[in-house]
């Protein structure tokens, strides 16, 4: 979908800086002044929020006390551009997932940490006119998105867009900021906001949390054979309603249609009666 997205930039000609948003990223109000900078293509550092759920408070061996200060003392993980001295380019962190071997989450519900496969995409941004075919002063070292039709849709990273990643440009003083976050976001009993983050002012309170829209399990669909008896009982008991009828009900109606008769046959003896008189 994002080489498609970046074929449709290409093709329309859009002018702007690309940017790739991802539902778990959250991102500094800095970050939009800062790849204003790029010229052509430039990279973002990305702060890697792993452990924003209660992954392993069963399984933990050490006392909470030791646990909390092992915490604040674990440095954060960050994904971008190092740099030397002379802020220049010289390679990538990237997120040590060695640590978490063998525990990270695969489904939802897994009492796991949840982490980033490859680099996040979210962390790079490009000139719009990098991808067009006839940009002036377009840089020799960009490919051409025709030559990637047969990597297919799954793209590590938007290094694969460049012939040479050196020509990348440092943002965020040089990778120093991070102005972008990556975190757990999907709804899971164990995911917790971050710590020591504050939400100021608080948001409101749409949905108590006693009833929350979402059951613990979901309901069990009726099966296709019961639904088809369920429809039949109905049908049956319609059906017998509409046969039986009560005597009471057959002696009103019956009566109902010889009242207008009667009448008429006293109106007619009446008035016979009166002739005779006469």
């Amino acid at each position: 979908m994002r080489l498609r997205a970046l074929r449709t930039v290409r093709d329309q000609k859009l002018d702007g800086i690309v940017m790739f948003a991802d539902d778990s990223n959250m991102h500094s109000m800095e970050l939009f002044d800062e790849i204003q900078n790029v010229k052509w293509f430039g990279a973002l550092s990305v702060g890697i929020l792993a452990h924003s759920g209660d992954t392993e408070s069963s399984e933990s061996l050490v006392s909470s006390k030791q646990k909390k200060e092992d915490e604040q003392n674990l440095p954060m993980p960050v994904q971008g551009p190092a740099c030397n001295s002379s802020n220049k380019l010289i390679g990538w962190h990237t997120f040590n997932s060695l640590p978490h071997s063998g525990k990270k989450a695969i489904y939802i519900d897994d009492r796991a940490a949840v982490l980033p496969r490859k680099l996040e995409w979210a962390g790079f941004v490009l000139n719009s006119k990098m991808l067009w075919k006839d940009a002036e002063d377009k840089p020799e070292w960009v490919r051409d998105l025709d030559t990637l039709d047969g990597v297919g849709e799954d793209l590590e990273s938007p290094l694969f867009l460049l012939k040479d990643p050196s020509m990348v440009e440092p943002l965020g003083s040089c990778g120093r900021q991070v102005l972008l976050w990556w975190l757990r976001v999907e709804a899971r009993f164990d995911s917790k906001f971050p710590s020591r983050w504050i939400i100021d002012p608080p948001l409101e309170v749409t949905v108590p949390s006693k009833r929350t829209p979402w059951p613990d399990a979901p309901p069990e669909l009726p099966s296709t054979e019961n639904l088809a008896m369920r429809n039949q009982q109905q049908a049956a008991k319609h059906s017998s309603s509409t046969k039986t009828r009560s005597p009471r009900s057959k002696r009103r109606s019956s009566k109902r249609k010889h009242d207008p008769r009667t009448v008429v046959d006293s109106t007619q003896v009446f008035s016979r009666h009166n002739n005779e008189q006469n």
